[in-house]
């Protein structure tokens, strides 16, 4: 990647992980509770979905200079990423309805993060030389990052994958099905 778009292309992800927190721990865990709501169970899920997609996102696409399969298979999971951010959008008007539907500044926050991470996309793949986008090309990239950008990308994936498992685990405490019986008793015995 030319140097230029990944610094910028950096400087958009840290904003939007840091958004994103605040939206999706702040917001949509602890002050609206959507995994302890019956009706925001789908959405609440639907998210969940999405936080389990970022990790390997952010580990395929930023960590190191994309190529060959990798490449794919982190375009590969922003389009699964994009369908299930659909069905969320399609889902939040019930999910919602109870609280008064979804606040202008949320929504307007739903706005700048969307733009945030589609520009963070956009500079990441516009700095993957041609040769790259080959399904064959090598994975192993020609050069690195700057240390600097690997160094970002490694203090996030950590935050991602905690905040994935916080996801599973409430809405496993909060659900009936079976499979998630383990959370609703780890639960209890916190």
């Amino acid at each position: 990647m030319g140097p230029n778009l990944v610094l910028a292309s950096t400087v958009l992800l840290s904003a939007f992980v840091l958004l994103s927190a605040f939206d999706g721990l702040y917001l949509h865990l602890w002050r609206y509770r959507l995994h302890a709501r019956s009706e925001s169970q789908r959405e609440h899920w639907l998210h969940t979905v999405r936080a389990l997609l970022f990790p390997p996102i952010l580990a395929t696409l930023f960590l190191a200079p994309p190529r060959g399969s990798v490449l794919w298979l982190g375009l590969a999971l922003v389009a699964v990423d994009l369908v299930v951010e659909l069905f969320d959008t399609f889902s939040e008007r019930d999910s919602r309805a109870a609280l008064g539907g979804l606040s202008s500044f949320e929504y307007s926050l739903h706005v700048v993060l969307t733009t945030l991470r589609v520009a963070a996309l956009a500079l990441a793949l516009a700095a993957v030389p041609p040769e790259a986008w080959s399904l064959w090309a090598p994975t192993v990239p020609v050069r690195e990052h700057p240390v600097w950008v690997r160094s970002v990308v490694e203090v996030l994936l950590p935050g991602t994958v905690l905040a994935a498992g916080v996801h599973v685990w409430l809405g496993c405490r909060w659900a009936v099905t079976p499979m998630c019986r383990w959370a609703r008793v780890w639960g209890r015995a916190g």
